[in-house]
């Protein structure tokens, strides 16, 4: 592990609000960072290691090379790899050049990537070199730029036909940055989404929205030049693709992962010094369990954020234990730029009023309400409706698709997230589950997000999901899906019974199947409409 050294900021460099402040483009806040302290690592970790300087010195090169080969604004440049330093040069190239880069998730099946190939229409493409088949002759043929590759973990294999090796590109041109950036309204990236059902969309974020949520969100978590931030998911998530761009923006380093493992987080975290960590409740538990993870040193932590689920109080309180730090959750989609709400540090405590099943409260300037999914007016204090958003990080919407654009807002602006939710007194928002996924059992809504968080705290339980089924009396019931933790055995009667101790009977599970794996699609979702499916089969309608 390479040793680092404590890092103070430099006269020269500006705060990172004045930064944000004064950035036209993305490729501004590189180019300030590389200016006031070319020499500090960007990059980290996993793969190649870069300097803020080296960062700005081979986009540059890469941008004025893909404008040499005729690459107009506007265009589109793919990025279907593992994270790799080589995301980041073409991330900022890009940016450079005026163009819009369209990172590709890496765990695709070949259909799924052709079409969004084909939908996206990049002008040019950046493959590893294991992946390269996942593209095909077709797409490539249909490039009016270069398809370039490159490999991380072994040599660069001969490049085949039609395919140019990635360092040589960026070697051939003069590393002169051209200028040519892409600001405001411009779009900046299109990151698609996982296609649970129909086609994956693809959402379009501006500059704009880019550099208005790196400021809203940065500023909530203290990041500075001597930020190290600890990211294990892929670039091509929201969550990581925009810490990653904070932590740049602030001069910091990333810690990169090529591939996730608990030992390779437990050692880049302690060696690399992390004081910012992004991680899931579910990795956040790995951590306060294991024996070697829970008493290693964690001095230089300083947060941890944490998405994508609440955490329990007994979680919470053994992670402040081990971390010593500040927790924080956030709560956003990929067409808000990853920001909506934040439930900060000091809302982390165990009280009689506790908020820590909320998803925190907006984060200032943006806009949540609560409105009738199907009238669109807003909801009482309480009431449970579909959460929508306005504000500088919403997306205008998706790439060629005015229909599902149209769908995703109301008349005034805002964005329909598809979550159903409420906001108590004090402004905080509560998810219950995706509206899409409300039962209708006699009447009465169950929403499967609380039937599963019931059924969460039988401790034999690993995983669970909830459906609905069909039900003669009833038109449809909660079946759950159950995954046992290993070596425990779980039966229906006993899954039932626990959950009629949590919550009330019409909401618990008629009926509960034990699986060893719950399916998912390449992002990890897992995939309802695959457990729904079976009982449905033959009926015209798929609810009631």
């Amino acid at each position: 592990m390479t040793e680092l050294t404590e890092r103070t900021q430099s006269p020269e460099a500006t705060s990172f609000s004045d930064r944000i402040a004064s950035a036209h483009s993305l490729a501004d806040l590189l180019r300030a960072t590389a200016a006031s302290q070319p020499d500090e690592p960007v990059v980290v970790g996993d793969g190649r290691s870069l300097t803020h300087g080296e960062l700005d010195a081979r986009s540059s090169a890469l941008a004025s090379g893909l404008v040499a080969a005729g690459l107009a604004p506007g265009d589109r440049v793919a990025y279907l790899a593992r994270n790799a330093t080589e995301y980041w040069e073409l991330f900022f190239a890009a940016s450079k050049a005026g163009l819009v880069i369209v990172p590709l998730n890496f765990r695709l099946a070949p259909p799924e990537v052709e079409w969004i190939l084909g939908d996206a229409a990049p002008a040019a493409i950046l493959v590893e070199q294991h992946l390269v088949e996942l593209v095909p002759d077709a797409a490539v043929a249909a490039l009016s730029g270069p398809a370039l590759v490159f490999a991380q973990d072994a040599a660069l294999e001969t490049p085949r036909p039609g395919w140019t090796a990635y360092a040589d590109f960026v070697a051939s041109g003069p590393a002169e940055d051209p200028h040519r950036d892409s600001t405001g309204d411009d779009v900046a990236c299109l990151m698609y989404s996982s296609g649970t059902t129909g086609r994956p969309k693809g959402v379009v974020t501006t500059v704009a929205s880019f550099l208005w949520s790196v400021a809203a969100f940065g500023a909530q978590f203290d990041v500075s030049p001597r930020s190290v931030s600890l990211v294990p998911t892929p670039y091509y998530h929201i969550a990581a693709g925009g810490w990653s761009l904070i932590a740049i923006a602030a001069g910091g380093r990333i810690v990169q992962f090529t591939e996730v493992t608990p030992q390779g987080l437990l050692a880049h975290l302690v060696g690399h010094r992390a004081t910012h960590v992004i991680m899931v409740p579910t990795v956040i538990q790995l951590f306060i369990s294991s024996p070697e993870a829970s008493q290693a040193d964690y001095s230089s932590v300083e947060w941890v954020v944490y998405g994508g689920s609440p955490i329990s109080e007994s979680v919470m309180v053994r992670a402040q234990e081990v971390f010593g730090a500040r927790l924080a959750q956030s709560y956003g989609l990929t067409e808000t730029v990853g920001v909506t709400t934040v439930l900060g540090a000091d809302d982390h405590v165990v009280s009689e009023h506790s908020k820590l099943r909320s998803a925190g409260r907006p984060v200032t300037g943006i806009e949540v309400e609560i409105r009738d999914a199907e009238t669109g007016e807003p909801c009482p204090v309480g009431v449970t409706g579909e959460v929508c958003t306005r504000g500088g990080s919403v997306t205008v919407g998706y790439w060629r698709n005015p229909e599902a654009t149209a769908a995703a807002f109301w008349p005034d602006g805002f964005f329909r997230t598809g979550d159903a939710g409420y906001v108590d007194q004090d402004g905080y928002v509560f998810l219950r589950d995706r509206i899409k996924d409300l039962l209708m059992s006699g009447g009465e809504n169950i929403y499967p997000a609380e039937v599963e968080n019931a059924i969460m705290t039988h401790p034999d339980v690993l995983e669970v999901a909830v459906v609905g089924i069909p039900s003669e009396r009833w038109g449809e019931t909660p079946h759950a899906v159950v995954v046992a933790r290993p070596g425990r055995t779980l039966t229906a009667d006993e899954v039932i019974a626990h959950t009629r101790t949590q919550i009330a009977h019409y909401k618990c599970p008629t009926s509960v199947e034990v699986v060893e794996a719950l399916p998912r699609n390449p992002s990890g979702k897992v995939l309802k409409r695959e457990l729904r499916a079976p009982y449905w089969e033959g009926r015209e309608r798929t609810i009631s």
